[in-house]
């Protein structure tokens, strides 16, 4: 399972002057204050992969558990944020959706790259659940009215409608625009805010993820954790961390 960008950052942001990295890796200790990790493959490369280092936990630091969920718990209202690639023609393919508890909702706001993808954080307006077999299933309007309804099938997919504000309104030429940025909090928003409107592609088989708020408690040694990191003095520190929750192994089923 893998998570999303924004929440480190959000909780990363105005915290220092200092240069913010997101480093995936596995968790090998933790004595209530030093994380021991050891870094994990990752298409952002900013460290190797088997790597060693420690990273210090802080008063304020922000905890987060990550659980595997599936498209059709997602409804209308709902805060969701998504990591996509762009074709040529403009449409938006999802490489992976993560569902917000409602304690995290707002987190990363916007419309904003991330390496070679974007991030797009927002309300859900629409999402339609379609099974493997084309058939639809769970499909759901901005008023929360269930056009169809069809048992859930393993590798899922369908399109999901997300409701966001940004920072900036950037022209594409002839006449359209696009919302891009990161959303500040209300009472800080720039007379250049916008709101835009994405529709997504999610093809079967996307990894769809729920976000919660959590605590030190989730640090346990050989789980897999996702950090914001940055530097105080000569040591790194965090200021929010994603604990990804172990998924129980699957007992291999008796010859009959």
């Amino acid at each position: 399972m893998t998570v999303c960008a924004a929440v480190v950052v959000a909780a990363a942001q105005g915290f220092a002057a200092e240069p913010v990295t997101r480093v995936k890796a596995k968790l090998t200790g933790f004595d209530g204050q030093v994380m021991s990790l050891e870094a994990l493959p990752s298409p952002s490369g900013v460290m190797k992969a088997g790597e060693s280092f420690t990273v210090s936990v802080l008063p304020g630091t922000r905890y987060v558990g990550s659980d595997k969920s599936s498209l059709d718990t997602i409804k209308p209202g709902d805060y969701v944020g998504a990591a996509l690639t762009q074709g040529r023609d403009g449409s938006l393919r999802t490489q992976e959706v993560y569902l917000y508890a409602p304690a995290l909702r707002g987190s990363g706001e916007g419309r904003f790259p991330e390496g070679d993808r974007i991030i797009v954080n927002g309300t859900v307006s629409a999402v339609q659940a379609v099974p493997a077999n084309g058939a639809p299933a769970n499909t759901r309007s901005a008023d929360g009215k269930q056009i169809s309804s069809r048992p859930n099938a393993n590798g899922q997919g369908g399109s999901l409608s997300l409701h966001y504000r940004g920072s900036l309104l950037s022209g594409l030429g002839l006449g359209k625009t696009l919302c891009e940025g990161r959303a500040a909090p209300p009472g800080y928003a720039s007379p250049l805010a916008c709101e835009g409107d994405a529709v997504l592609n999610v093809p079967p088989g996307t990894e769809v993820s729920l976000l919660t708020i959590g605590d030190a408690s989730l640090l346990v040694p050989g789980s897999t954790v996702t950090v914001a990191m940055t530097k105080d003095g000569d040591k790194n520190v965090t200021p929010g961390i994603v604990v990804e929750k172990p998924q129980p192994l699957e007992k291999p089923q008796s010859p009959p």
